[in-house]
Order: C-alpha cells, then sequence, then structure tokens
C-alpha cells in the first residue's frame, strides 16, 4: 500500500498546543517525585486547571482516533513490511503478529507503526505505535471495532519556539461504531503515563463517550477522569454531568465540565450566563474552599483558548489524521 497521510494534523497539532492555544499551562521542570494529592483550585489555577482537563481528553480521544485511521486503511489488504520514506525526511515501517498468516490486518492481529525520526509538517516523531484488533464487524451501512491502541515512548519534537519535545505513553480500549448517519467512539479507560499534552509532563485516566449524529448535524461529548499535572502541581478529577452538545463543525451550545480539587474546591467550564449566547465562548468559574460562593470567574473565555474547533468537526469531512503519516 502507497504511503500517504491521514488525517491531516493529528500529532502535528497536538504536539503544538496544551489543549488549548495560549491558556495552557506553561511548561515547568517535572518535580521528583510526582506529585499525587489533590490541588486546591483556585483563582491562580483554575483556568489552566479547566483548559488542561479538555486538552488531556482532547489528546486521548485524538489518539485513539488514530489507531481507528490505522484499522480503516490496513483492514483485509496486502501490508508492505519494507521502510518507507516520510514526507520530509525519516522513515515509517509495519509489523505485524499475523495470527492467520495472510499478511493483512484481521480480527485478532496486531499492527506495529514504527516511526523513526520521521518529519512531516514540522513535526520529527520517533516511537511505536500497537494496534490490537480484536473483534471488526460489518453492521448495517457501516462498521464496528474493538480495539486496544498502546503508543510507547512516541518521541514528538513540534520543531516550535517554547515547545519542547515531549515522549507520549498512553494505551486505550476503543470501541468505535460508524454507520451510514453517526460515528461514536467510546474509550472506557485510556491511560496518559506521560506525555498527556505538550508542557506538562503528568498522568491521567479517563473515560469518554463522543457521538455525532449526522442526520440530525449534532453531537454529544461525555467524559471524565483524573489528571496528575505536574506543572499545576498535584491532582484533581472532572466530568460532564451535563455533556458538551452542539451543531458539528461548531463549539458546543450547551454542557457543563465540573472539576474537583482538594479541601472542597472545585471549578466549571460551562455555557451559562452571556457565554450561551455565543458558542465561540464559554464560561470558567471557582469555588476555593466549598461554601458555594463563586471566588473568580471568567464571564466569557473564547473556547478556542480552551481546546481547538477540530475537536468538533465532522469526522466525515477530515481527511485523516496526520503529523505522522501511516503506509
Amino acid at each position: 500500500m502507497a504511503p500517504r497521510c491521514t488525517a491531516a494534523l493529528l500529532i502535528a497539532s497536538l504536539a503544538g498546543c496544551g489543549g488549548g492555544d495560549s491558556a495552557a499551562p506553561a511548561a515547568a521542570p517535572a518535580p521528583s517525585p510526582v506529585p499525587t494529592g489533590k490541588i486546591t483550585l483556585s483563582s491562580t489555577n483554575y483556568r489552566n486547571a479547566s483548559t488542561l482537563a479538555m486538552g488531556v481528553s482532547s489528546s486521548a480521544f485524538w489518539y485513539s482516533r488514530l489507531a481507528v485511521e490505522v484499522v480503516n486503511d490496513l483492514l483485509n489488504v496486502p501490508l508492505n513490511f519494507l521502510p518507507t520514506p516520510c514526507p520530509a525526511s525519516g522513515s515509517m515501517s509495519l509489523e505485524l503478529t499475523d495470527q492467520n498468516k495472510d499478511r493483512s490486518l484481521d480480527p485478532g492481529d496486531t499492527v506495529h507503526i514504527r516511526w523513526n525520526q520521521c518529519s512531516a509538517l514540522g513535526t520529527t516523531t520517533t516511537g511505536l505505535m500497537r494496534v490490537e484488533l480484536t473483534a471488526a464487524t460489518q453492521i448495517p451501512g457501516g462498521r464496528e471495532y474493538q480495539i486496544t491502541v498502546i503508543i510507547a515512548d512516541l518521541n514528538i519534537d513540534s520543531g516550535q519556539m517554547g515547545i519542547p519535545p515531549f515522549a507520549v505513553n498512553f494505551s486505550a480500549p476503543v470501541h468505535y461504531t460508524h454507520t451510514a448517519t453517526s460515528d461514536h467512539t467510546v474509550i472506557n479507560g485510556a491511560d496518559f503515563t506521560s506525555g498527556q499534552v505538550a508542557g506538562d509532563p503528568g498522568t491521567s485516566e479517563l473515560v469518554i463517550d463522543y457521538l455525532q449524529d449526522y442526520a440530525s448535524q449534532t453531537y454529544t461529548y461525555t467524559v471524565s477522569g483524573t489528571v496528575t499535572s505536574n506543572a499545576l502541581g498535584g491532582q484533581f478529577d472532572f466530568a460532564t454531568p451535563l455533556p458538551f452538545t452542539g451543531v458539528v463543525g461548531e463549539y458546543p451550545g450547551m454542557g457543563k465540565m465540573t472539576l474537583a480539587g482538594g479541601a472542597n474546591s472545585s471549578a466549571r467550564l460551562s455555557e451559562e450566563g452571556i457565554a450561551a449566547a455565543d458558542n465561540a465562548t464559554v464560561f470558567i468559574a471557582v469555588d476555593s474552599n466549598g461554601d458555594g460562593i463563586v471566588d473568580a470567574s471568567d464571564a466569557q473565555i473564547p473556547w478556542i483558548n480552551v481546546v481547538p474547533q477540530r475537536l468538533f468537526s465532522s469526522f466525515t469531512e477530515q481527511p485523516g489524521v496526520v503529523g505522522v503519516p501511516i503506509p
């Protein structure tokens, strides 16, 4: 199969942001040992914590989506096991744990994709992604996959000033369903042990349920998890008691994410107040001591400062996942 880039700008874009554009936590030296206690959410960190929660879940979704694209491209086709050149420099190669010895990816097989100083769109990548296809089923109008993705020491250098190179270690079970009118991705237990976002070598555990309904041109995005942030100095939990919903291709029009920190502190990122009338913006607030009184808030933060709009774009219009090409 000829080398090509799939879904433009995935790893390259992940390498260039901490979940959003300007509000991501600043890069900081990793403390030793890694912080484990709950941080107190306050007026000094609630914006970065809210942005980090969205950024980490977005990263987990896109790495899982990359695994889906690998299966879409390689399922039941003859594979090329020779190293192939990357667009700018370096190479990539495939290895296959081939249960039925037919030299193609089938249920029960595992494909290993290795990048060796692979340069594309200004980003250089070295490392391994392993995609285990547990099940693949044709369903009316589409297909259904059960996948396990493991990314091991995927070293990414964006080539951008102010963004240090970082290593991604990530695993997730992915249940993906595509029909003629929908795309549904469920990630029940994603785990970052490093590289959750650029500039913050912390860890996280996540659950994601993301449905795009093309019949109504709407989406529903539900996430929850725990993030340990080196930049912020500890842990916090987050969830979406009211899923983010909106028109495909636009930022959410409804939804709320809550964050829970130490000392009864909490924060929320939600479509409320004047932000609810403008889906390009979102409301963020913090209660630093659990007394029910907002201690600091932003009535309208641009969504683009929190997470790229690409997260809410139609998957049917995205030509592939990129940054690193796949054979």
